[in-house]
């Protein structure tokens, strides 16, 4: 497949794809702007030389002091080769090569020096002047020209602002088990390992386990999307307090997601998954009740309400449905 065939398709597919709730508005509307990267990951590499307590000192050129570097444990860590993707025995790493570790944003790291830190994922065996795969949370995902065949990819973006596009023809496999994937499992909060070219064309793409039931993400015009769909119109968000926080109108997001809402006299809003009660909140209250709401005591904003269209914080909304949110 060409890549100006893919350009185009990438053009059109805002045409195809939209699926809208109000009307469309301008590109200063509250879901419009700029996507402002917030890495999930730090990258670590250099040349790793075992150590006599059983650590990986990771060392790059110019490092030669006894406090520099990073000591990484590789007990509980993914290690995969860098070309092939496939585990890798972490005792195989030879001294002197070169390695690549993330570090997640919420990995323990001591005061040490140099510092010791268990990595989340390490790539080895990386041949001289080759492009290392890059792994990363997916935290925006839509649809390129869904359902044309040969024509159907996913357009991600990662948490540090990378952009890939990845087709259908494109190389999609899961992390250890033979589950069936494809670009259409692309969604926000997937974590990923991604070969791609210097364009973001993607060959290769290892998906790992997902631990959400879906994911809310703003494209690049303001839109809201759910699951990889437009679903909602940058007029249609609203930013109350002149700050980052987006509001989301509650119906149009949880029955894109599949849940169902009605309005309670006492409890207000009130949305279900089945027949079963996943929270309720009433507008000008910071506090949700139910089942998804049983580990979080207050909300970062309240529920409010306009025009007869109730309003929540786009990170509370999607934690209550079990999605995940990327900003």
């Amino acid at each position: 497949m060409k890549f100006s065939v893919k350009l185009i398709a990438a053009v059109l597919c805002a045409a195809m794809l939209c699926v809208p709730t109000l009307a469309a508005g301008s590109s200063d509307a509250p879901g419009a702007g700029t996507y402002v990267p917030d890495p999930q990951y730090t990258m670590a590499w250099g040349t790793a030389t075992w150590q006599d307590n059983g650590s990986l000192l990771v060392r790059k050129s110019g490092e030669n002091k006894p406090t520099d570097g990073m000591a990484l444990w590789t007990k509980n860590a993914i290690v995969l080769d860098a070309i092939s993707g496939e585990p890798v025995d972490a005792k195989s790493i030879k001294d002197g090569s070169t390695v690549y570790a993330w570090l997640g944003a919420q990995t323990a790291m001591t005061m040490s020096l140099p510092p010791q830190v268990t990595p989340e994922l390490l790539l080895v065996n990386i041949p001289a002047d080759f492009k290392v795969p890059q792994y990363d949370v997916i935290v925006r995902a839509n649809y390129i020209m869904k359902g044309i065949p040969g024509y159907s990819g996913m357009a991600i973006t990662l948490s540090d602002g990378t952009a890939c596009q990845v087709w259908q023809d494109a190389a999609v496999t899961p992390y250890l088990t033979r589950n069936r994937v494809t670009y259409q499992d692309l969604l926000p909060g997937t974590r990923v390992l991604v070969w791609a070219d210097d364009e973001g064309q993607a060959s290769r793409v290892i998906v790992f386990p997902y631990e959400y039931k879906g994911g809310l993400s703003l494209n690049g015009n303001g839109f809201l999307c759910v699951n990889g769909y437009l679903t909602v119109y940058p007029p249609a968000l609203r930013r109350p307090y002149n700050d980052e926080r987006l509001y989301a109108p509650i119906r149009a997001v949880a029955e894109a997601a599949g849940y169902s809402v009605s309005w309670d006299n006492e409890f207000g809003v009130t949305v279900k998954d089945g027949s079963d009660i996943l929270f309720q909140i009433c507008p000008d209250t910071k506090l949700a009740h139910g089942p998804a709401a049983a580990d979080r005591h207050s909300l970062a904003g309240p529920c409010l309400i306009a025009d007869g269209v109730t309003y929540l914080e786009a990170g509370d909304l999607a934690h209550l449905l079990g999605m995940f949110y990327g900003g």
